[in-house]
């Protein structure tokens, strides 16, 4: 394991306070869920990960026409038909 390296950071008050309810909400703790965050940075940096304008599943979003507007919000009932 890692030797961990204690850092202060500054959050504007309602990132915070968004940040401790996710934490909970997970089961995890405040720190968790930062390592997890700043990880997912450096690992994108290092290319491991994709920037979304560079994921190739991009090319096949919008394709096709619908006729859909709530896709976004139902989609459980038009791929599985149930809430």
């Amino acid at each position: 394991m890692s030797e961990y390296i204690t850092t202060n950071i500054r959050l504007p008050r309602e990132i915070l306070k968004a940040l401790k309810h996710k934490a909970v909400e997970e089961n995890k703790s405040v720190s968790q869920l930062i390592r997890e965050a700043v990880l997912k940075l450096v690992a994108h940096k290092d290319k491991k990960i994709l920037p979304v304008e560079k994921d190739p599943m991009n090319k096949i979003v919008a394709i096709t026409k619908s006729g859909i507007k709530d896709g976004s919000e139902c989609h459980d009932i038009y791929l599985y038909g149930k809430k």
